[in-house]
Formats: structure tokens, C-alpha cells, sequence
């Protein structure tokens, strides 16, 4: 059932207080996606007084196997929780929990309006039909690479691009494996119109030198940014954020190639925050740093030698 919750009694959990990290315990966060926002824990109280909150709230065990014990919802409920299992609440809920083992966990807090419609987008269904299922220490190793991925890359100076799309991935496997979130069906295979794609490639190439944000790519696009990232991808291979990426280094190979511009001056020209950011994503993708890549290319046997590395393949301007 749809939640039907007066939202003007309940608390965001960035006022949330009754759960504050004893000494020694550490907490990071909070940091924020379009869904919501992620916060993680050590080391906290093993008893946890769970307010009615205004978020869903998805939580990944880590740390360890341990016993989760909670209390409220007209009863009882222990689960013996794996490391990396999953364990999800629905906004609105007020719970008791104590956890007998390792405390480390991640909090993703879900935006219940959010939810609704993505699921909806995803299903051809009515966003107020949408519930949030409840689980507790669910073993689910496709969520919790999803989670890991937004947890990991949150020192990554494009995390705010990326994590849209793995936090997006993340609750439609939730939607679409936990009993009452959605109704799994097949949808349509959707691709973008060769016109569409060159539109937002012009776009980007156009604004190569600024932050490029999926809603940019979507607007341009003429679809949800939902339905843009699913298409996007049918047509070209690769995700939004992995194509902007590859614009930024075509780009940077081209000014490397054939301008005397310094190496940081051609890092902010193709978008990149940092001249150590550059040469970071420079090398992951091409096998050499920018400076090597410069010294190839003036040498003569840049030719060959920069497009030598498998991972070159497909960074062409064109």
C-alpha cells in the first residue's frame, strides 16, 4: 500500500540526533544525491532508537556477520545479518534496534516522493501506488555493490554525476527484488534517435569546459532523466557520465597533441577539477599520464604509442 503518512509529523534524518557516535566512534557524511542523501557509521551504540522518519532509509551492514535485533511495528523481529546484507525501513516507521556484533553500517536516506517516481517511470505505473518494502539483513550481492559504489567514490571530485546513476540502479533492484516495492515487468527497449544523440553530444563538446550535469544532458534530450540515462545507454555503449568523460579526454588529447598550452591550463579547459584529477583520468583511460602522452605525440611516435594502450580505443573526437 501507497504511504498515507501526515509528512508534517515526521523528522529529517539530518535533525536526527538520538543516535550520535559514543567516544572512539566515527560517522561520515552527510553527502547528498538527488535521492537523498548517504551517511556511515562505526563504532556507534549497539541500541538505536529509530524516530518516525520523513526518508526511507536502506541500510548496508558492513563490518561483519551480526544479530539485528528490532522492535515496533506491532511486534519482534531478529535476523541474523551477513556482511553486506541489506536491511530497508519505510518512512514513516518507528522502530527499537540493537545489533549484537561489529557496529559499521551505511545509511542511503530515500526521499519518498523520489522513490515513487522512479519506480513509476521504470513500471508504467501510478508514482501513488508505490510502496517501500521492508527487510531486514537481506542478503543481496547486486544492491551491495550498488551501495558499494556510491560509498567509494564519494572523494571522486564527478561523484555527484555518477552516484545519481548507481543510487537510481540501487533502488530499482530494491523495487524490483523486495516483495510490495513494485511489480517487475519487462519494459520496452527504449533508444535515443541518432539526431537526439548528436544533439547532446554537440552539447557537450559545446560545454566541454564546464560541470555537465545528467539534468543538462536529460533537458537537452527531451526526456526524463530516467528515461534519458536508460536510453542513452541502449544507443551508445555507455553511460552518460562514461561518454562526457570520454568528450573530456578526446578533447585534452587533441590540446596535448597540437597546442603548447600547459597541462593545467588544458585540464580546466576540458572540465576537469583539478590538475591531479586530469591526470588521474587521463591515465585510466589512455595508459600514460598527459605529460607522457605530450612527449609521444612530440617525439613523433605519439601516433602509436598513445593509441597503443587497449583502453585508448574509442576516445576519438569524431
Amino acid at each position: 500500500m501507497a504511504l498515507r503518512i501526515d509528512e508534517r509529523s515526521l523528522l529529517n534524518p539530518e535533525f536526527w540526533r538520538g543516535w550520535a557516535p559514543m567516544d572512539g566512534g566515527t560517522a561520515t557524511g552527510p553527502c547528498t544525491l538527488r535521492a537523498g542523501f548517504l551517511r556511515s557509521w562505526q563504532n556507534t551504540n549497539s541500541t538505536m532508537l529509530q524516530p518516525p522518519l520523513d526518508h526511507h532509509i536502506v541500510v548496508l551492514h558492513q563490518g561483519g556477520a551480526k544479530r539485528i535485533r528490532r522492535d515496533g511495528g506491532g511486534g519482534r523481529r531478529v535476523a541474523e545479518a551477513e556482511d553486506c546484507s541489506i536491511t530497508t525501513a519505510e518512512a514513516g516507521s518507528a522502530y527499537h534496534w540493537r545489533t549484537e556484533g561489529p557496529i559499521a553500517f551505511s545509511h542511503l536516506y530515500v526521499r519518498p516522493d523520489y522513490f515513487a517516481t522512479l519506480v513509476g517511470e521504470a513500471f508504467d505505473r501510478d508514482p501513488a501506488s508505490v510502496s517501500f518494502a521492508e527487510t531486514i539483513g537481506r542478503l543481496d550481492r547486486h544492491a551491495a555493490t550498488l551501495f558499494d559504489l556510491l560509498l567509494n567514490g564519494q572523494t571522486d571530485p564527478d561523484w555527484s554525476f555518477s552516484a545519481d546513476y548507481y543510487g537510481d540502479a540501487l533502488l530499482i533492484r530494491l523495487a524490483t527484488t523486495l516483495t510490495g516495492a513494485a511489480e517487475p515487468r519487462q519494459y520496452h527497449r527504449l533508444a535515443l534517435a541518432p539526431h537526439i544523440v548528436a544533439r547532446v553530444r554537440d552539447f557537450i563538446r559545446s560545454n566541454i569546459h564546464q560541470h555537465i550535469t545528467l539534468e543538462d544532458l536529460a533537458a537537452v534530450s527531451g526526456y526524463s532523466r530516467f528515461h534519458f540515462v536508460r536510453a542513452f545507454r541502449q544507443s551508445t555503449g555507455v553511460p552518460p557520465y562514461g561518454y562526457v568523460l570520454r568528450e573530456r579526454i578526446a578533447v585534452a588529447r587533441a590540446l596535448l597533441e597540437h597546442s603548447v598550452l600547459p597541462i593545467a591550463d588544458i585540464a580546466r579547459r576540458c572540465g576537469f577539477s583539478t590538475h591531479t584529477h586530469f591526470s588521474t583520468r587521463f591515465r585510466d583511460a589512455i595508459g600514460m599520464t598527459p605529460a607522457e602522452y605530450r612527449r609521444c605525440s612530440v617525439g613523433g611516435s605519439g601516433g602509436d604509442a598513445a593509441k597503443s594502450p587497449a583502453r585508448a580505443e574509442g576516445y576519438s573526437a569524431d
